[in-house]
């Protein structure tokens, strides 16, 4: 449920009624808009008793159920978009912002050119896997510890905010003390447990679809984030599994549409795992800008051909700053629409 106030509610009446919720058993979520002041309350109808009762209140302009799932991540609860720092940059409410860097963390040399070359171009969020889930046991996992050393040590150079994945509950903290972003990657997507533990770790969270998860899954594993502590979630949408074989997997566009109708939630896409071919992340990276997405975050390799994973979808770092001036015509364009 939301409680709206009427405008210019006294402090004193929020805090009652915000106690009065708790009271009743439910945790009650305080957001302070431009006219009005609502109140989320978190909790089981079923359980604990009904909040119709405020409507009577005289500071109460309404009191409103919320139907979806994922109440805190709704529009319903939260009408204007959300943004998100990471570290020192803004992405979601107008802020566009490409996210780039190697899939997996190889050496100090890699990473330093590639946060080199893509720094020249313009971004200023790197990303690169310390730890790496790949499909085969026989297939390169990341350089662990190491990898983490050398992204603190990149981020340090050249002061940059850093996004790496977390794959278990039992480094969620030694990443936590490197990284400003902590990214869920599809195949945890609906791993509450792992959304719990990340929620508590006091970074924004990056949180993929699943490769077979709806959008109210998808959702809802936000709400995970948010309800257990964390507030500054990123949805970032990478293809989902289908029938198709032309691309790694079908990008759907459609969903990301669809988010940010129903999310406050900054909303953005992934096209280097989507295509699964460098040729494609360009026109899939236009796509995502067109449809309204608030960043793409991409993949890109000093040398792609000696990669040690993706290397077919990674653009040579060295030519990052053309595939930005390619883009720049379609960002600027979504920002005068």
């Amino acid at each position: 449920m939301i409680i709206v106030f009427k405008p210019h509610t006294p402090e004193d009446k929020i805090n009652e009624v915000s106690k009065m919720i708790e009271h009743l058993g439910y945790e009650p979520r305080v957001i302070k808009g431009v006219e009005h002041t609502v109140i989320g309350a978190v909790g089981d109808e079923k359980i604990h008793r009904s909040l119709e009762i405020f409507k009577s209140f005289p500071c109460v302009a309404d009191v409103i159920p919320i139907q979806k799932r994922y109440k805190l991540a709704s529009r319903e609860y939260h009408e204007s978009d959300s943004f998100v720092m990471i570290g020192k940059e803004k992405i979601g409410a107008g802020n566009f912002q490409v996210i780039a860097g190697p899939c997996a963390v190889e050496s100090r040399e890699q990473m330093r050119q590639a946060a080199k070359d893509i720094y020249a171009a313009g971004v200023r969020i790197l990303r690169g896997g310390a730890y790496k889930p790949r499909t085969s046991p026989y297939d390169f996992q990341g350089l662990g510890e190491e990898g983490l050393q050398i992204l603190k040590e990149i981020k340090e150079e050249f002061n940059m905010p850093v996004i790496t994945e977390i794959l278990g509950v039992t480094h969620v903290k030694q990443v936590a003390e490197v990284a400003d972003c902590l990214q869920i990657g599809a195949r945890n997507c609906q791993n509450y447990h792992l959304l719990e533990h990340v929620a508590n770790a006091g970074r924004p969270v990056l949180l993929k679809r699943g490769m077979a998860s709806t959008v109210e899954e998808w959702l809802s594993a936000a709400e995970y984030l948010i309800v257990h502590g964390c507030p500054n979630v990123i949805l970032c949408e990478r293809g989902i599994r289908t029938f198709e074989t032309a691309t790694r997997s079908t990008l759907d566009l459609g969903a990301v549409a669809v988010a940010k109708r129903e999310t406050h939630l900054p909303v953005i896409v992934d096209p280097s795992h989507a295509a699964g071919k460098v040729d494609l992340v360009l026109p899939l990276s236009r796509a995502a800008v067109a449809v309204g997405a608030d960043g793409i975050i991409v993949e890109t390799h000093p040398d792609p051909v000696n990669a040690t994973s993706d290397a077919a979808q990674q653009i040579p770092s060295g030519k990052f700053g053309e595939f930005i001036k390619s883009l720049t015509p379609i960002i600027e364009a979504m920002r005068k629409a």
